[in-house]
């Protein structure tokens, strides 16, 4: 077998043993990869600046031996996203995102293109799109492509358009009327008209338009609160990364 090339986004870096370093990223053809970068505290020469979490980078993989882990033999820097570290609220959405793609990446379908999705979001928050906005609207597209995306069309009980006062059902992962929401599966949210508007469009819109909308402070939040408590529902457990963000975004 010969080594063979993967563009990468490393989403974890930890050392590994004395010399070693243990890499999580993100590869378009198999999702979320782990391999060891043998001597890489050493041999600065083979990893130069390439080894922080959120590079884009390209790693060359040596054939693959027994196990779950590949082998690093090198790898070359091809966007490091400056301007990610120069601001934290940046680099906090920056993370959340990256961590919801690494554990969404295991549809083989879907790797292709949760891996361009978030390679775009990196480029729209490094090149100065506003995070408010950005983190709904990705965390949307990302739950889609995943196959977990909310249904906002109509109602999950009765199958209507929904009529105001809106609720949204965790459990169902979509929209529930008024009428419906006694006899609804909970918890239940309440959804203000305009969140639901901007959310439903912004599961519809490309990725690439995603900038084109604005979530004031008051439906960012609710946004986020809902999408918060649906990821926790149905991933079970926590984004490591969200304390890092709810901070940033108080700040």
């Amino acid at each position: 077998m010969t080594s063979r090339q993967t563009p990468a986004i490393i989403l974890q870096v930890r050392d590994y043993g004395e010399a070693d370093r243990l890499v999580n990223f993100l590869t378009p053809d198999a999702g979320r990869v782990a391999g060891i970068a043998k001597h890489a505290k050493k041999s600065r020469r083979r990893f130069a600046n390439c080894l922080e979490p959120l590079n884009r980078v390209v790693f060359q993989l040596s054939p693959k031996p027994r196990g779950d882990l590949e082998f690093l033999q090198q790898g070359e820097l091809v966007n490091p996203f400056p301007n990610l570290r120069r601001d934290l609220k940046r680099l906090a959405a920056a993370a959340v995102l990256a961590e919801l793609a690494g554990e969404l990446s295991a549809p083989v379908e879907a790797t292709g293109a949760i891996f361009q999705t978030l390679h775009l979001a990196l480029e729209l928050l490094d090149g100065g799109a506003s995070p408010d906005s950005l983190l709904p609207s990705f965390f949307l597209h990302f739950l889609k492509l995943g196959g977990y995306g909310p249904h906002w069309d109509s109602c999950q009980q009765c199958g209507q358009e929904p009529a105001a006062p809106l609720y949204f059902s965790i459990p169902k992962g979509g929209v529930v009327c008024s009428a419906c929401s006694r006899a609804a599966t909970g918890p239940l949210l309440p959804l203000n008209p305009g969140v639901w508007k901007l959310l439903r469009l912004a599961q519809e819109l490309p990725p690439a338009k995603l900038t084109r909308l604005r979530f004031p402070p008051a439906q960012r939040d609710q946004s986020l609160a809902l999408i918060h408590k649906f990821l926790r529902h149905h991933l079970g457990r926590e984004l490591k990364s969200w304390s890092f963000w709810e901070k940033m975004s108080r700040g």
